[in-house]
C-alpha cells in the first residue's frame, strides 16, 4: 500500500474516487497541496461590481454597421452579442452557461431586457448574472423547460436528463 502513495497514480486514484476538485502537487504523493490560483469563482475576489442594464441584445457587427457604418467580415458578424443600451453604449457579454442562448436562439434578439451583470475591473465585457425580459412594461423570466423531468435550463439543446425536446418557458416577476 505504501508503493500506492508513493507513486503519481496518487492524483488519478484521487480523481477516480471522486475527489477531482483538488488540485494536486505532481512532486511526491505525500504532500497534497490545493492549488488556489486555479479558482474560477468570480465571487472569490472582488474586481467586480454588479450593476443593473436595460436594453436589447444584439449582435455586435449588427449594431456596429447600423450605427456606426463598420462592416465586419462575414465570418465575424455574428461572433459576438452585446446589449446596446438605452443610453446608446455597447456593452460586449461574457459567453457562458447564463449567457449561451442569446447565441443559440435568435428569439432572445433584438428584444427588451433587464440585466444584473458582473463588470470587472479593466474588462469592457460583462458576465450576465440574472436577466429578465420586458414587455408592455412587465417583467418576465426566461428560461428553457423540460415538461418531464421539470429542469430549467438556460440554452437551448436537449434536455440533460431526458434527452427530450425544452420549450422556452416565459413567467411574469411579481412585484
Amino acid at each position: 500500500m505504501r508503493a500506492l502513495f508513493q507513486h503519481r497514480l496518487w492524483p488519478a486514484l484521487l480523481l477516480a474516487a471522486g475527489l477531482g476538485t483538488l488540485c494536486l502537487s505532481a512532486t511526491s504523493g505525500e504532500e497534497l497541496a490545493v492549488d488556489k490560483s486555479s479558482n474560477t469563482d468570480p465571487a472569490a475576489s472582488k474586481d467586480f461590481t454588479v450593476e443593473t442594464l436595460h436594453g436589447r441584445l444584439v449582435w455586435l457587427g449588427e449594431a456596429l454597421a447600423r450605427l456606426y457604418k463598420i462592416e465586419s467580415d462575414a465570418d465575424a458578424a455574428e461572433t459576438s452579442i452585446v446589449l446596446e443600451t438605452t443610453d446608446g453604449r455597447l456593452v460586449p457579454l461574457v459567453k457562458d452557461f447564463r449567457s449561451r442562448g442569446f447565441w443559440l436562439d435568435p428569439r432572445l434578439r433584438g428584444i427588451d431586457v433587464e440585466m444584473e451583470v458582473r463588470r470587472f475591473d479593466k474588462s469592457p465585457a460583462v458576465q450576465v448574472v440574472r436577466w429578465y425580459a420586458i414587455r408592455q412594461g412587465r417583467k418576465y423570466e426566461l428560461d428553457y423547460w423540460c415538461d418531464i423531468c421539470a429542469i430549467p435550463m438556460y440554452e437551448l439543446k436537449t434536455c440533460d436528463c431526458c434527452q427530450g425536446e425544452i420549450r422556452l418557458r416565459e413567467r411574469p416577476v411579481e412585484k
